[in-house]
């Protein structure tokens, strides 16, 4: 177990609060930390519904994780809801990358399943170290600086929970071994190719041996602060009579105000039309648009959508209407 951290698991007290007895859908991929989640939330006395999702990707390895998730639900007598999707279509459909296009369908086939439960409470494993890495990716490519998550989190009508970002993937692991209770180990989590891999196996213990301690909390910590205040600023857009009547932004209210108020204003407006993870790169290649003189009144946008200049507004139209 890692040195600079001991002791079992504990529930986010923030998430135990909102449990009060209410059925909780549990995002179960069959893996370590879902395993571990789905185990604390049964002793917990939680009422529970399970859901695994098939993503179509690696074949009878991820026959094996379902099969593996069927017998553990089985075993602890929890109902489990299994979907299947065709994650490489979806995205190719989408115009997103794999990753994004795999995450987005299992939030939605989480919501469906909560909505099956009658419940809106999702409860997702998780941790510290995923926080952390969250937040160096993040940070990485630009997207709104390091923010990372949230223990609770409201979005889409549903309650998402993360009962586990106190805990370390040390912990989690020393758990299930002490228990002896096994896991699925997904290969691609090894990849040395893929970006959170590389912060996940090489970036954060670079750091960790640079300073000589676990950098995880001191990350998330400061991903809090950036998250707390990107919050308030988003409620304070809110405020403001940015939009006409037909919820479409009415671009001479921006011209006056400087180029930092209105890439906020835009990432705002993105995330309230429902586009996902608009980085700062495509903030800013839609802040080019917004000048009557410049040269393309277009900019395509995550997940399909489109951002259109006309009559001195700007519409973002939902994937398939443009």
């Amino acid at each position: 177990m890692n040195p600079w951290q001991s002791g079992d698991p504990q529930l986010h007290p923030e998430c135990l609060a909102r449990l009060a007895g209410q059925p909780v859908v549990v995002g179960l991929s069959g893996g370590r930390d879902s395993v571990a989640l789905l185990l604390l939330l049964h002793e917990a006395g939680v009422p529970l519904l399970a859901c695994h999702v098939h993503h179509g990707i690696r074949g009878a390895q991820a026959d094996d994780d379902a099969a593996f998730c069927e017998q553990l639900c089985r075993r602890l007598g929890v109902p489990l809801r299994c979907v299947y999707i065709d994650a490489p279509a979806l995205a190719r459909e989408q115009h997103l990358s794999l990753e994004t296009a795999a995450r987005l369908a299992r939030r939605r086939a989480f919501a469906e399943a909560a909505c099956a439960a009658g419940t809106k409470l999702v409860a997702l494993a998780h941790h510290e170290d995923d926080r952390a890495e969250t937040a160096l990716f993040n940070l990485a490519r630009g997207a709104a600086g390091p923010r990372s998550m949230a223990p609770v989190h409201q979005a889409e009508g549903l309650i998402w929970l993360r009962p586990l970002l106190n805990c370390s993937r040390a912990q989690i692991t020393h758990m299930l071994q002490q228990r002896g209770c096994p896991w699925c180990e997904d290969a691609t989590n090894a990849v040395p190719d893929v970006s959170r891999n590389i912060i996940r196996h090489e970036v954060i213990p670079a750091l960790d041996k640079a300073l000589g301690r676990r950098t995880a909390p001191i990350i998330t910590r400061s991903a809090a602060v950036q998250q707390s205040t990107a919050e308030a600023l988003e409620e304070a857009l809110s405020l403001l009579p940015l939009t006409d009547p037909q919820g479409r932004l009415f671009l001479p209210g921006l011209e006056p105000r400087s180029r930092a108020f209105v890439l906020a204003v835009l990432r705002h407006y993105l995330l309230t039309c429902g586009v996902p993870d608009p980085s700062l790169a495509t903030v800013e290649r839609l802040a080019d648009i917004l000048p009557p003189t410049a040269p393309s009144s277009r900019c395509p946008l995550p997940g399909g959508y489109l951002a259109l200049r006309r009559q001195k507004r700007l519409i973002i139209l939902p994937p398939g209407a443009n």
